[in-house]
């Protein structure tokens, strides 16, 4: 059997509300932590392999954001091409 004690460090803590990995304090029912840094009982709590998984944290949030960027400046682009377009046709 394993230690409890490399059972405890396998388990991280995540707060849906901070949006990161915290620090938990354990409230008195059974599975319920409390944020240390804002105070919300919003945590969810698993293995680093889990929690990165599920919440989709590190590289795979990036990546999401820079093709969300790109998806913008790509329909603005489209936009702007199509008001001057119009405009030429105007004149």
């Amino acid at each position: 059997m394993t230690d409890t004690k490399d059972q405890e460090e396998a388990i991280i803590f995540y707060c849906k509300d901070c949006g990161e990995i915290v620090k938990t304090d354990k409230c008195g029912r059974r599975y319920v932590y409390k944020c240390r840094k804002c105070g919300t009982k919003n945590v969810a709590f698993g293995t680093p392999k889990s929690i990165h998984g599920f919440f989709k944290l590190d590289g795979d949030r990036e990546d999401e954001n820079k093709s969300e960027v790109k998806m913008k400046k790509k329909i603005e682009g489209e936009k702007e091409g199509e008001e001057k377009g119009e405009e030429e046709k105007k004149a």
